[in-house]
């Protein structure tokens, strides 16, 4: 009996130690949810460190200036610069742009002003840019070896370029006039001459604005065929001043002398004066490019009272008999060219004359002229020399002897005139 009760007893606590088992097993089953969370969440939490990095692929290395604009480069279009990259800020354009730019580039970069496009012949040893061989722009090319600065500028185009093959970011401001030619707001391509001031006659000489009453104040850009030297004139100046420098036609009119030499062929310069030139100290012919723009303002008064006697002489009343005095005017706007093309350069262009006659001209243009015996080609003959005519004043010659006179402005060499003596 005792053996039945132990093993009832063995049963009964077996049953209770399985009953145990299945309640903590069903414990644990009603927990497993709380695990499962991170689990099913883990999706939802890792977008949120891949829009950052997407944010940060599309937006600038830096924020660009206010006022300012962004460019990226591309290919130069230029034949033999099929290697280089550049960014056009102002496209070419038949008038003149002049201004300052201010850039801030992604690497160092050069500046790029161009001039034309260039007449057939026009090309002879100044830097060229063109797009098909055809089409052809002086270049100013200028490497000042940084990224970020400002330039002074006047062209028909304007751009930034680097000479390596991969693109560059650069920001800009660029404040300038877009004007149309005039006689200050020019761009063109001209031979010099022989400089016609005393000392200076093995040196050569491209005027660019003739000396004037007026005062010039502008930019100047430029591409020549070898380094040039930069100049300006004031006055005629008074017999009381006594400047550093000075330049004269003929001794009598005087001009103060501003002589910069930069040592180089390509560049720009901000200038003032009653005359701009270029200009070497060698012998031999240079070509020369370049844009101007440039603004006018009154002159002075003593320039006035220089012109005085010339209008006291044009009021000499003429004899009625024996020799006469014949009239010629420069027109006008024959400091640019184009009159050569209507002929009407000098107003009448040719004359004809007894032996013994005067011919007179008078200069109604606003920019100094000469009267020089001869041709461009052949150079002055010296017969006949007026030096400097400036605005308003007169030039009297006496023909003498028989024959055909040719002459020409040695400041406009495009100007050519014809003097028949009978």
């Amino acid at each position: 009996m005792a053996d039945i009760n132990r093993v009832v007893m063995g049963v009964t606590m077996a049953i209770v130690a399985i009953a145990i088992g299945f309640a903590l097993l069903g414990d644990s089953t009603q927990n497993a949810p709380v695990v499962s969370p991170p689990v099913v969440s883990a999706p939802t939490t890792s977008p949120p460190p891949e829009e950052p990095a997407m944010v940060e692929d599309e937006a600038p290395a830096k924020p660009i200036m206010a006022g300012w604009d962004r460019l990226e480069s591309a290919l130069d279009p230029g034949v033999g610069h099929e290697q280089h990259q550049l960014a056009i800020i102002l496209p070419p354009s038949d008038d003149v742009y002049s201004g300052k730019l201010m850039y801030d580039a992604s690497e160092n970069i050069q500046l790029v002003a161009l001039h034309g496009p260039l007449a057939e012949g026009e090309d002879r040893g100044q830097a060229i840019w063109t797009p098909d061989g055809e089409a052809k722009f002086a270049l100013t090319f200028v490497d000042p070896m940084n990224a970020k600065g400002e330039w002074q500028f006047a062209g028909n185009a304007l751009a930034v370029h680097t000479m390596n093959p991969t693109p560059f970011i650069v920001d800009y401001k660029v404040d300038y006039e877009e004007m149309p030619m005039s006689e200050t707001v020019i761009t063109g391509t001209t031979q010099s001459v022989i400089d016609p001031g005393m000392g200076h006659e093995s040196h050569q000489i491209a005027i660019l604005l003739a000396p004037s009453s007026d005062v010039y104040s502008g930019i100047l850009s430029y591409s020549a065929s070898e380094p040039i030297q930069l100049i300006t004139l004031r006055g005629p100046i008074g017999s009381g001043e006594q400047p550093d420098m000075t330049w004269t036609p003929d001794g009598k009119t005087i001009f103060e002398l501003t002589f910069v030499d930069p040592e180089n062929a390509m560049g720009s310069w901000e200038f003032s004066g009653n005359a701009l030139a270029v200009h070497t100290m060698n012998p031999t012919e240079f070509t020369v490019s370049y844009s101007v723009s440039a603004t006018v303002t009154a002159g002075e008064a003593e320039i006035e009272e220089m012109e005085e006697p010339a209008t006291v002489e044009s009021e000499v009343p003429e004899e009625p008999s024996g020799p006469q005095t014949v009239s010629v005017d420069i027109p006008a706007g024959t400091s640019v060219p184009g009159c050569e093309e209507t002929n009407e350069c000098w107003l009448p262009s040719s004359v004809t004359i007894e032996m013994g006659d005067t011919v007179e001209w008078t200069n109604s243009d606003t920019a100094a002229h000469t009267v020089t015996g001869g041709l461009p080609a052949d150079g002055p003959s010296g017969v006949f020399d007026s030096s400097l005519v400036l605005s308003g004043a007169q030039y009297a010659f006496t023909f003498e002897e028989t024959g055909s006179y040719d002459y020409f402005c040695m400041v406009h060499p495009w100007m050519v005139g014809n003097v028949q003596v009978n």
